[in-house]
């Protein structure tokens, strides 16, 4: 059998306690803004629900709670020692849902139709954080969070910088691997 999506009061409720619960030791202007990433979220997600639409080519293109939840998932990964500000803790919300809805688009197309609807959202709800340079089509900075930020033994939850080092970080791990497992 197959179950609805729950109304948007519902979800509300239910990210408000995972996410209240796991910000209560995060700053004041963080906390503040729960709310409105849960509704950023669930709107993000409408759109991306109704835009994309399930096809024979892009059968895959279905979207349900499960992404919503993968989305918090990756916002409970954080830490107050990194995200201090909400500026920042938005942008982790940028890259959790691209993670979870850019990476399933197949197409160029799409994902520029997805970029864009996740800055308009981002600017309906935030619109005194600015992200255009996210989202630039040439030199834009890079909208990515890993635990391998600075380093691979640094397991901090952060966002990347510098994405040249973060490329030197895993060709040296994958030499390890390598030279480890060497056959």
């Amino acid at each position: 059998f197959a179950v609805g999506l729950p109304g948007s009061t519902s979800l509300l409720t239910i990210y408000q306690t995972f996410l209240d619960g796991h910000l209560h030791s995060f700053s004041d202007e963080i906390k503040g803004q729960s709310t409105n990433l849960i509704k950023a979220a669930l709107g993000l997600h409408n759109n991306v629900s109704s835009t994309f639409r399930k096809t024979a080519i892009n059968f895959h293109y279905e979207f349900n709670i499960r992404h919503i939840s993968n989305v918090f998932q990756g916002l409970l990964v954080s830490s107050p020692e990194n995200f201090k500000t909400a500026e920042k803790f938005t942008l982790l919300w940028l890259h959790e849902s691209e993670r979870v809805y850019g990476d399933r688009l197949v197409t160029i197309e799409d994902l520029a139709k997805y970029n864009a609807l996740a800055q308009a959202q981002c600017k309906k709800v935030f619109p005194s954080f600015p992200t255009a340079k996210y989202y630039a089509k040439e030199n834009s900075d890079p909208l990515m969070f890993c635990h391998f930020s600075e380093g691979i033994e640094d397991i901090a939850y952060d966002q990347v910088k510098n994405l040249l080092k973060v490329s030197d970080i895993l060709s040296e791990c994958l030499n390890e691997y390598n030279d480890t497992n060497a056959m």
